[in-house]
């Protein structure tokens, strides 16, 4: 069953970067284009030899497995993402798409538990479910302020910001849940974070509104990473769940349970007629975007297996590493 899975989702990965490969992103110059190829392997360079070393060290095979299929989903998911977001408007509805995302993540992991031996389904207690509100909540707002942000602001100026999410892990793991890091790997997030800052400043469209989105977003995605690992060190918890999978799962159902009151406070419902009508024409009527409907229904797809991927990634990264894992990828993004 765990062999199906797997493949199935590097299938349906797959195809994504051939679609990647075939639309380049649109570089204004050739010198811009070639600057910006050279900075960014170097600015990868110290989060991959920070994983890499922690592979080798721990020497577990399905670490390697996980961090190409959780980087080549994520860069599927932020192109999907945008051009949805152009197609619907822009960061007016940006709340919107993000629970249709959820929502398309939440059905697929519904069906998977109805389909005949696709995925085992959890044994759990109300109560129990219940137990993994927090981290539900915290997904919501690390994925919802962090859509808000990209679609407020260029890609690039929010990578940028992101980059900074190991500092704000460092801290909340040490303020808020006691775990400690090295001075040493303290000081080895500075080339890390500053080199994703170089390869994202070619492209920059500053915006309050990006700004305090994505370092909500970093803080809610620190908390995340630590709810996770607490979710995960509960042997019971794990029992009634029956693993990581479908800890990702029913944390996906709470992240849109939680998120769908958004679209009401933001006023997003009340506009909703113009979505409705964009959805209906596949796009902003007389705007150059179209595919709305495409892009959004795989966004959301991809969104959750990149980060079922990502989930499953933290059996072996502790908080820090995970947040330097999301860091050295804002590179590849870029």
């Amino acid at each position: 069953m765990r062999a199906a899975n797997a493949v199935h989702t590097f299938f349906l990965l797959v195809p994504n970067a051939f679609q990647i490969a075939r639309t380049p992103p649109n570089f204004t110059t050739k010198r811009h284009r070639t600057d910006r190829i050279a900075r960014t392997p170097s600015a990868a360079c110290g989060g991959v030899l920070w994983l890499a070393s922690l592979a080798m060290a721990t020497w577990d095979p399905a670490l390697f497995a996980y961090l190409p299929l959780w980087y080549l989903g994520n860069v599927s998911f932020n192109i999907y993402n945008k051009l949805a977001g152009r197609a619907s408007g822009g960061a007016q509805f940006a709340f919107t798409l993000v629970v249709l995302q959820l929502a398309v993540g939440s059905a697929y992991a519904l069906f998977l538990w109805v389909a005949p031996d696709a995925r085992q389904k959890p044994k759990i207690t109300f109560a129990q479910v219940f137990k993994l509100l927090p981290l539900g909540a915290f997904t919501a707002v690390a994925h919802g302020s962090a859509i808000y942000s990209n679609l407020a602001g260029s890609l690039s100026f929010g990578q940028i910001i992101k980059s900074g999410e190991p500092v704000f892990a460092a801290a909340i793991g040490f303020f808020v849940y006691g775990s400690r890091v090295s001075r040493a790997k303290l000081l080895c997030l500075l080339p890390i974070i500053g080199g994703i800052m170089l390869a994202s400043a070619a492209e920059l469209d500053y915006t309050p509104a990006s700004f305090f989105a994505m370092t909500i977003a970093n803080v809610a995605s620190a908390f995340r990473a630590y709810e996770n690992k607490r979710v995960m060190a509960s042997k019971e918890l794990q029992a009634a769940l029956g693993g990581v999978s479908n800890t990702f799962a029913i944390t996906t159902i709470w992240a849109t349970v939680v998120l769908t009151p958004a679209i009401f406070l933001a006023g997003e419902f009340k506009r909703r007629q113009a979505f409705l009508e964009a959805w209906e024409a596949d796009g902003v009527p007389g705007g150059s975007d179209q595919h709305l409907r495409f892009n959004a229904i795989i966004s959301g797809l991809v969104f959750y297996l990149y980060n079922e991927i990502s989930t499953k990634s933290l059996t072996s990264l502790s908080g820090v590493s995970h947040s330097v894992a999301n860091t050295a990828k804002r590179a590849v993004v870029v």
